[in-house]
């Protein structure tokens, strides 16, 4: 047993993201409140007390020694605590004591301050505590991402515009977003259709008054591809009549579900000037597919994924999730094969994550989940299987929860890359989002401050407040 102690009536926030980072590779220690300082103890089954360590900040100061030079004390006290807990329990996390969401952002920042790749390295192994794999790993992707930023920072005035369809045919087991069943709102589209266009509309004017250049229009959701043919051509016109696509860099389009994609959806998209899509089976396995609650198989993933290369997208991205619910190793190494077999032209590597929100949670039936080990073993295999393919890393992010403590990266053969998804993953893009449940962001000159309006989740409520939330991106982008 493991017990942390702290003076606080609630434990500090920095030392909750250190302790984390064990939670599911072998549990969280008990937490002792109100204690007279910051300790931690290790037991036995009597409750006799083996090792005992007190945390301050000259401690972890000393600790960390060179590296401790320009590091905020609470990131020094996490680190100094992480190496505590790694001696107690015998683990230690691919990432070290790292628990960004963006390990790019990271390097990006060390960059800045003229640390070439090689320092960074150091940095990463020395202080962060990460193994070679990782710190590699976060600063190739920098590499690939350089002459985007470059770019952005060259072009302020560049911006994203998103386009969201909150609808799915079934909700995934391991889903978070937001995200409804098509079947139930089916009465409601037309007058969703109707709202999104007014909201697109306005949102155009808002950004031309601004000053800003459309880089990238990203359709996501939900599924834009669970809505029917006549629907989604509907969808698509609203956004071509509006936004003028031959001027944008980036047209993206989710069509991840393959039961949702037909011959028909496809040729709209492509005339409508669509250059990146995604066709997302998670897994080539039918007992997997099942499990996670999505209806289609994996015949209809292959089927989906040629008919959309017969109908001329030279740009089909495909997501993959390792650590899904009942998979082993063998079950991933067979979807591998079947992705080197697509040859996709991006493929995005997502770590299962036990969501607060998503069924999973809640699910002990299907919670049937590896030890992050083999899930390391997975994630490895899916990166050697890009590098076959002749893809490199251009964005990756992290979450709580992680299987493992990995990430997500997404992989892409040379001038496959999403500028969307750099730009949104380093927080340096101004983003104006439209539908439900979209995050609309202004981000000044540099990336110092972003500002972010909220619209609602809930598709009642989109369709009943839509003005206060044209009035609320009035408000974050013209004042």
């Amino acid at each position: 047993m493991i017990k942390f102690y702290f003076p606080e009536k609630q434990i500090p926030f920095h030392f909750f993201e250190a302790l984390q980072i064990f939670g599911t590779a072998c549990g969280m220690p008990t937490f002792c409140a109100e204690a007279e300082s910051y300790r931690l103890e290790l037991l036995n089954d009597r409750g006799e007390v083996l090792k005992n360590h007190e945390i301050t900040s000259e401690m972890a100061t000393a600790d960390a020694g060179i590296h401790a030079e320009g590091v905020s004390e609470t990131n020094l006290l996490k680190r100094y605590l992480y190496k505590i807990m790694s001696e107690y329990t015998g683990y230690s996390s691919p990432w070290g004591c790292m628990t960004g969401v963006r390990p790019t952002k990271i390097v990006n920042v060390l960059k800045k301050r003229g640390l070439d790749n090689r320092a960074v390295f150091s940095h990463f192994k020395e202080f962060y505590l990460m193994n070679d794999e990782k710190a590699k790993l976060a600063i190739e992707t920098s590499d690939i991402q350089t002459p985007f930023l470059e770019e952005q920072i060259a072009h302020h005035e560049n911006i994203g515009f998103y386009i969201g369809i909150p609808f799915c045919p079934t909700r995934c087991l391991y889903c978070s977003f937001t995200s409804n069943s098509i079947a139930k709102y089916r009465k409601s589209l037309d007058l969703y259709l109707d709202l999104l266009e007014r909201e697109i509309k306005e949102s155009l004017l808002i950004a031309k008054q601004a000053g800003y250049k459309i880089e990238s229009v990203y359709l996501g959701g939900g599924t834009p591809t669970s809505l029917d043919e006549a629907r989604f051509e509907r969808y698509m016109k609203i956004v071509t009549d509006n936004i003028d696509i031959s001027s944008v860099k980036e047209f993206a389009l989710e069509a991840g579900r393959p039961d949702s994609i037909t011959k028909g959806k496809l040729l709209v998209a492509k005339n409508a000037g669509v250059n990146r899509i995604s066709v997302n089976p998670q897994t080539m396995n039918d007992f997997t597919l099942k499990r996670i609650g999505r209806l289609h198989t994996a015949q209809q993933t292959e089927e989906a994924f040629y008919l959309t290369r017969e109908a001329g997208f030279k740009n089909i991205n495909m997501d993959i999730i390792a650590g899904l619910p009942g998979e082993n190793t063998g079950d991933f190494m067979r979807t591998l094969t079947k992705i080197e077999e697509f040859s996709p032209d991006s493929l995005t590597v997502h770590t299962l994550s036990i969501k607060r929100a998503a069924d999973l949670r809640l699910d002990e039936e299907n919670r049937n989940l590896l030890h992050g080990d083999e899930v390391g073993v997975m994630v490895s295999a899916a990166r050697n299987t890009a590098i076959k393919l002749g893809m490199h890393p251009f964005y990756m992010y992290r979450q709580k929860n992680m299987m493992g403590n990995h990430e997500n990266v997404c992989y892409c053969r040379p001038g496959c890359e999403s500028p969307y998804n750099i730009h949104i993953m380093e927080e340096e893009q101004t983003i104006i989002a439209t539908g439900a449940a979209g995050v609309s962001k202004r981000v000044s000159a540099g990336g110092e401050s972003i500002e972010r309006a909220f619209n609602v989740k809930g598709i009642e409520d989109y369709m009943a407040r839509l003005d206060s939330m044209i009035e609320r991106k009035r408000d974050l982008f013209l004042k």
